[in-house]
């Protein structure tokens, strides 16, 4: 039973991540994939990441992408009714072989850059820790916490 709803629950994540790619695809399409690098802008602090100048940090549409897959991934997991310390570590690795892709894919350089792997830390931090995780109610809370930095992508970045 486990092993069909794990089944039905990846075939589910695959679709809605291939309409939420080829949406963000065609987004994409309008817009310049161009960094440009701006002056003054190393705003990231030793205490976490802040604006830059009042003002968004400028992502590439190869993260925004990546952004909507960790999305996708957590969206769907939330789904789940009551899931299992297992589930947990699946979605785990499944945030991490996100992760993996984003940075292998990364073109970004500068300031903007390194905001992004400040936001970014703290995702994979957790992800290792759902990994191995075995107590729920620990899992859940870590859970919790990558929803929330991702929720916070788009209070820092454009």
């Amino acid at each position: 039973m486990a092993i069909a709803y794990t089944y039905k629950f990846n075939i589910l994540k695959k679709i809605i991540g291939l309409i939420m790619c080829v949406a963000l695809l065609s987004a994409c399409n309008q817009s310049s994939d161009k960094v440009e690098p701006k002056e003054n802008t190393n705003q990231v602090q030793a205490t976490g990441l802040s604006l830059n100048n009042e003002s968004k940090w400028q992502a590439d549409s190869t993260t925004s992408r990546h952004i909507v897959d960790l999305r996708t991934i957590v969206d769907m997991f939330k789904i789940q009714p009551n899931p299992s310390a297992n589930e947990y570590q699946i979605l785990g690795n499944d945030l991490g072989n996100s992760l993996n892709k984003m940075i292998r894919d990364c073109k970004m350089t500068g300031p903007d850059h390194d905001a992004l792997h400040q936001w970014m830390e703290p995702i994979l931090n957790k992800s290792n820790q759902l990994k191995s995780i075995t107590d729920t109610t620990t899992a859940r809370a870590t859970f919790n916490l990558i929803d929330k930095q991702l929720d916070d992508y788009h209070t820092y970045f454009k």
